[in-house]
C-alpha cells in the first residue's frame, strides 16, 4: 500500500440494503481507531425495504464522520427518494454522486461512477443507465489518461477470464460494463456483490505494447451479510496525477492478461458490420469504373456502392465522375459530410491517380466553403481498419488553429498509446503505409497529415477520429462520439442535405453534374 504524504485513504462498501445504521457505526468506529479516512464510496444499493434508516440519514439522526459518496437507485421504487436532492446532498457529509460522471476530489483523486442497472429494455427509467450514459461517461473521461477508481453496481462480463475463481458464486456479468472498464482503464474497479478480489490485470499486451498500469477488480460483499463476507474494504491510493510514469506503471508481482480482449475482438467484428454505413446516392453516374476495384456482389450489399439496394438516396449533396459527397448519418454536426467512391474501393491507398485527384478536388472545395461561410478550418480523416468501402470524413472546426487541433490528436493518441507520425504537406503519405496495412489518417487544410499505422501490437479505437473532434477542446460535443447517439429522422436528414447542397452550390466543382432541388 502507498503511504506517502499524497496518499488518499479510502473505504469502500457494497450493497447496504437499508443497513445504513450498521454501516455508519462500523465506518465511524474504523475511522476513530485507524483513521482518519478521506472518503467512503458505496458501490451498491443503499435503501432497503424499510426506509426508516434512510429517513434517519436524511434528517441527520445518523451521521457519517467520513465524507460518503453513494450511487443512485437500482430499483424503480427507490427513484423518488433521489429526485429532489439539492446538489446531490443527502445529508451532512453524504453525497449522491449522480447518474454518471467523473468526480475529482480536492486531492486530485478521480472517481468515475455509474448508477443503476443496464437499461437496454427500459433506457428511460430512472433506475437504469442507457447507452447514452455510457457514451457520455467515456467522453467525459476522454481527456483523462485513465481514472483512479471506477464504481458501479453490476459485474462486468468475462472478468474471471485468465484466473481461477475458487468457491465464489460469480454473478452474470454485463458486457457494456466490460467495455466501459476497458475504455476507462481504472486502477481500481469496485462493484457490489459477493466478495471477490481478482488478480490485477494488465492494460497492455506484454512484449508488444508499452507497459501500462494494472487494474485491480474488487467486488464488495453486502453490509452485514450472513456469509461473513468482507463488506468494508480499506486501502490507500496516491492519485495518478501525483505519480511519475515509472511509479504509475510499476507492475505487481503477479498479474494476468486483460480479461476483456476477446470481447473487444467481438466488438470490432460487430462494428465492421454496423458502423456508420448509411450513405448513398440514387442516380446512375457517368464515368468508367476501374477494373479490379469493383466487386459486383459487394455492389449489391455495400451501404456505399451506388448499385446497392441499401443506399439512402436523400443524403446526396454532390456527385462527381467517380466520387460523390454525402451528408453523414449520425454526424458530428449538420455539415459533416463524407467523400466516397462510387465503386467498391476499400480505402484511399488503393485509389488510382484520377480518383485521388477527384477526392482532392472535393476537399479543396469544402475548405473554401468552410473558410468563407463558416470561418472554420476543415479536418479530414479516414480509417481503413474495420471498413470495406472508403469514406473520408470532412468536418469544419471553428476558431482553432491547425496546431491546436494537432495537439488534441496527440493528446488522445497518448491516451490510447498510439504512436502517430506527422508528415508535411509535400510528402506522399501513401509511400509511408506498408502494402495492405490498415491505417488512420487525419489531414488538415495546409495538407499536413497525422498517420497511425495499425498493427497487432496495439488496439486501435474505432471512434478515435470522432472522439478527438467531439472533445471539449474542439467541437465540445461529447454526446456525439458515437454516431448511434446522433441519429435523426429522415425528414431532418433530408432538410439538412438540402441546406448543405444550397450552401455548397457556389463552390461545387461538379455543379453541372450534381442533382439540384
Amino acid at each position: 500500500m502507498t503511504t506517502n504524504a499524497k496518499a488518499v485513504r479510502v473505504l469502500v462498501a457494497g450493497n447496504v440494503n437499508g443497513n445504513i445504521k450498521q454501516l455508519c457505526n462500523r465506518v465511524n468506529n474504523v475511522n476513530r481507531k485507524s483513521g482518519p479516512f478521506h472518503l467512503l464510496l458505496v458501490t451498491g444499493r443503499v435503501i432497503g425495504s424499510d426506509i426508516e434508516s434512510w429517513t434517519c440519514l436524511r434528517d441527520g439522526t445518523l451521521h457519517f464522520d467520513v465524507p460518503t459518496y453513494i450511487l443512485g437507485p437500482d430499483l424503480a421504487d427507490h427513484v423518488p427518494f433521489f429526485e429532489h436532492l439539492t446538489n446531490g446532498e443527502v445529508s451532512e457529509n453524504v453525497t449522491y454522486l449522480g447518474r454518471r460522471g467523473v468526480y475529482t476530489t480536492t486531492s486530485g483523486l478521480s472517481v468515475a461512477y455509474l448508477s443503476g442497472i443496464n437499461g437496454s429494455s427500459s433506457p428511460t427509467s430512472g433506475h437504469c443507465y442507457s447507452e447514452s450514459d455510457l457514451h457520455i461517461l467515456r467522453a467525459q473521461s476522454g481527456v483523462l489518461n485513465g481514472v483512479d477508481i471506477l464504481i458501479n453496481n453490476e459485474w462486468p462480463a468475462d472478468i474471471t477470464r485468465h484466473v481461477k475463481v475458487g468457491d465464489v458464486k460469480i454473478p452474470e456479468g454485463v458486457r457494456c460494463i466490460s467495455d466501459l472498464a476497458n475504455t476507462l482503464r481504472p486502477r481500481y474497479h469496485f462493484v457490489a456483490g459477493p466478495f471477490y478480489e481478482r488478480l490485477p490485470y494488465r492494460n497492455h499486451k506484454i512484449l508488444h505494447e508499452r507497459a501500462q498500469y494494472c487494474t485491480r477488480f474488487i467486488s464488495i460483499g453486502a453490509v452485514g451479510n450472513k456469509q461473513k463476507e468482507k463488506w468494508l474494504y480499506a486501502f490507500n491510493i496516491t492519485p495518478m496525477k501525483h505519480l511519475s510514469d515509472d511509479e504509475l506503471r510499476k507492475q505487481p508481482m503477479e498479474t494476468s492478461e486483460n480479461p476483456y480482449i476477446q470481447l473487444e475482438k467481438e466488438k470490432e467484428m460487430e462494428e465492421d458490420k454496423k458502423t456508420q454505413h448509411f450513405y448513398a446516392v440514387g442516380e446512375k453516374r457517368k464515368g468508367e469504373q476501374i477494373k479490379g476495384d469493383v466487386d459486383k456482389k459487394r455492389d449489391n450489399s455495400c451501404w456505399f456502392c451506388l448499385k446497392s439496394p441499401n443506399v439512402e438516396k436523400h443524403l446526396i449533396v454532390s456527385v462527381g465522375n467517380q466520387m460523390y459527397l454525402a451528408l453523414a448519418k449520425g454526424a458530428l454536426r449538420n455539415d459533416h459530410v463524407m467523400i466516397i467512391p462510387t465503386s467498391h474501393i476499400k480505402c484511399q491507398q488503393f485509389l488510382q491517380p484520377a480518383l485521388q485527384d477527384e477526392a482532392n478536388t472535393f476537399k479543396a472545395a469544402l475548405c473554401k466553403m468552410n473558410r468563407k461561410l463558416k470561418q472554420s478550418t476543415t479536418v479530414f480523416f479516414e480509417r481503413s481498419v474495420s471498413t470495406s468501402h472508403m469514406q473520408i470524413q470532412c468536418i469544419p472546426v471553428p476558431k482553432h488553429s491547425i496546431n491546436d487541433i494537432k495537439d488534441v490528436f496527440y493528446t488522445f493518441a497518448e491516451k490510447y498509446s498510439l504512436e502517430i507520425q506527422e508528415l508535411p504537406g509535400d510528402e506522399d503519405w501513401k509511400e509511408v503505409i506498408p502494402p495492405s496495412s490498415d491505417y488512420f489518417i487525419a489531414e488538415f487544410e495546409n495538407k499536413d497529415k497525422i498517420i497511425f499505422i495499425c498493427s497487432q501490437r496495439v488496439r486501435f479505437p474505432l471512434q478515435f477520429g470522432r472522439e478527438v473532434l467531439a472533445s471539449e477542446e474542439l467541437l465540445n460535443t461529447p454526446r456525439r462520439v458515437s454516431w448511434k447517439e446522433c441519429k435523426q429522422s429522415t425528414d431532418q436528414e433530408t432538410y439538412d442535405a438540402k441546406k448543405f447542397r444550397e450552401a455548397f452550390n457556389e463552390f461545387n466543382p461538379f455543379n453541372d453534374d450534381s442533382d439540384s432541388d
